[in-house]
């Protein structure tokens, strides 16, 4: 069909049928659009295509740039694959693509369409359904893998910064739905689904430079309605480091080169009506932080907390609520089941719990508080309200065995 549309075409210009107007007026380069007369197999335009600029080496696959909006820009080498750049800024949108992108299997497939507006950088977009219906605007060398910005933008519109989205999924569907704001920063989102389903339901997203880059650094940030969340500079770097962020609608905060270190913030707000905000510099550790308000309840890490031992702040708010000051938990076992019974509520104090299983239990069925400075040795606050309700001033626990409530 493709051959005997071709042929036609050839035979119309011919013979004088074809309008001068769709065949001449657009600035096509002659190593484009398969080096032939336009419309063609390769190249055809929604409307007259009066103002479509394709530069060299570009659209030279058949069916790569049919159906090109008004104004569509493709820059030198790009739009090579099958349906690459098919349907790009139709139905009142407009596409502009960088130099050497959207080279492959439906890559940029109706980017810009329906109202929309793209703009792709240089180096960017080069894989299967890599920008596929994505609108907004991609940096240089980014969404360079399988799926990456896959509708990305969809029905809002999205920025991504340069040499971001790499990996496959790595930022799938984010910014897809309508009044969605998703920025992302440059160098971020680097691993397997390692952003996947930013904003996804509407919720505003935000993911500073060098963030989310690890296998599901931050997946499903902020997926539901009226969900939120904040990634700062440097963060989320480890395997699941930020997993399941505001999953179900719940906010997050993340502050700068926090949750770097495999499950660091899993599962942070991932119920509706949870709510985390971690402070600079921290949950560094293995499962540092793990379970942060998973099933709805608050948590709120201060800075420098849950730094350096293995399960620190391991139940930190997983069915309660729990509250962690600056620079505490950062002992094997710290803070490990803090609040971790439905409506119990802990709280710790700055530079408190870190020692060796400091406040294991602290919270697990009744609520319980630690002041600052305190549980600062081994088992010091071992089975804080296990048993109890058990409130420790400041400075308390910091002997062996001292507040173990045994």
């Amino acid at each position: 069909m493709k051959q005997l549309l071709f042929s036609l075409m050839t035979v119309l210009l011919l013979t004088g049928m074809l309008p001068y107007s769709i065949v001449e007026a657009a600035n096509i380069h002659s190593s484009s659009c398969g080096g032939m007369p336009v419309p063609n197999a390769f190249c055809s335009f929604e409307d007259s295509g009066n103002r479509v600029v394709i530069k060299k080496q570009s659209c030279n696959v058949e069916g790569s740039c049919i159906d090109l909006a008004d104004g569509v820009k493709i820059g030198i080498r790009s739009c090579n694959g099958e349906e690459a750049c098919y349907g790009i800024g139709s139905s009142d949108g407009a596409a502009v693509i960088g130099n050497d992108s959207c080279n492959s299997y439906e890559a940029c497939y109706y980017a810009g369409y329906d109202s929309g507006d793209v703009k792709i950088g240089k180096d960017s977009c080069n894989s299967y359904h890599a920008c596929y219906y994505t609108r907004g605007k991609i940096g240089n060398d980014s969404c360079n893998s399988t799926e990456a910005c896959y509708n990305a933008g969809r029905y809002s519109s999205i920025t991504i910064g340069k040499n971001s989205c790499i990996g496959n999924g790595a930022c799938t569907w984010a910014g897809l739905n309508q009044n969605s704001e998703v920025t992302i920063g440059k160098e971020s989102c680097h691993g397997y689904l390692a952003c996947y389903d930013v904003g996804y339901f509407g919720g505003e997203a935000t993911i500073g430079d060098k963030s989310c880059v690890g296998y599901q650094a931050c997946h499903q940030v902020t997926e539901n309605s009226g969900s939120y969340a904040e990634i700062g500079k440097g963060s989320c770097l480890g395997y699941e480091a930020c997993f399941e962020a505001a999953y179900n609608g719940g906010q997050v905060m993340i502050n700068d080169k926090s949750c770097v270190g495999d499950y660091a913030c899993y599962e942070a707000a991932e119920n509706s009506g949870g709510y985390v905000e971690i402070g600079k510099g921290s949950c560094l550790g293995d499962y540092s932080c793990h379970e942060v308000a998973s099933n709805g309840g608050q948590a709120i890490i201060g800075k420098g907390s849950c730094s350096s031992g293995d399960y620190s702040c391991y139940f930190a708010g997983y069915s309660g609520s729990a509250t962690i000051d600056t620079n505490s938990c950062s002992g094997y076992y710290a803070c490990s089941q803090a609040a971790n019974t439905i409506g119990v509520t802990t709280t710790i104090g700055a530079k408190s719990c870190n020692g060796s299983e400091a406040c294991f239990e602290v919270g697990d069925d009744h609520s319980s508080s630690v002041g600052s400075k305190s549980c600062n040795n081994y088992e010091s606050c071992y089975q804080v309200g296990h048993t109890g309700t058990q409130d420790i001033n400041n400075n308390e626990c910091n002997l062996p065995q001292e507040c173990s409530n045994e």
